[in-house]
């Protein structure tokens, strides 16, 4: 990824930046002549999902080796960056709950204006 590209930025908010990249490319990305701009936002929007989904990988198997870990015996000792792992994941999907939230009032903010202008007809 190009450190010129300007839709990549706060990489430790991937979820949250994701969606709001998807919500801005072309509905059809295999339509021909992207311009590029639109290229910049799907490559943006693709490093993103790319790191996105290598901390959720790392934490649910931090996680499953924390718990292991945990199930065996006293003596058996958890490695910190398991624990790092585990904190990446939850604060990667809390970021993608605030995405969510973000969203779902949107969603309703366009629900109450279009039952208002039905309302107006």
């Amino acid at each position: 990824m190009s450190a010129a590209n300007p839709h990549f930025h706060h990489i430790e908010r991937a979820p949250y930046e994701l969606g709001c990249l998807l919500r801005r490319l072309p509905r059809y990305l295999s339509a021909p002549g992207l311009n590029h701009e639109q290229r910049d936002l799907a490559a943006a929007a693709a490093n993103h999902a790319d790191n996105y989904r290598s901390t959720l990988l790392a934490g649910l198997e931090a996680l499953g080796r924390v718990v292991w870990s945990a199930g065996l015996n006293d003596e058996e000792q958890v490695e910190r960056c398991d624990f790092a792992n585990v904190g990446q994941m939850v604060a990667a999907l809390a970021t993608q709950l605030q995405y969510l939230n973000y969203l779902h009032d949107e969603v309703e903010l366009h629900i109450h204006r279009d039952a208002t202008k039905g309302a107006d007809v």
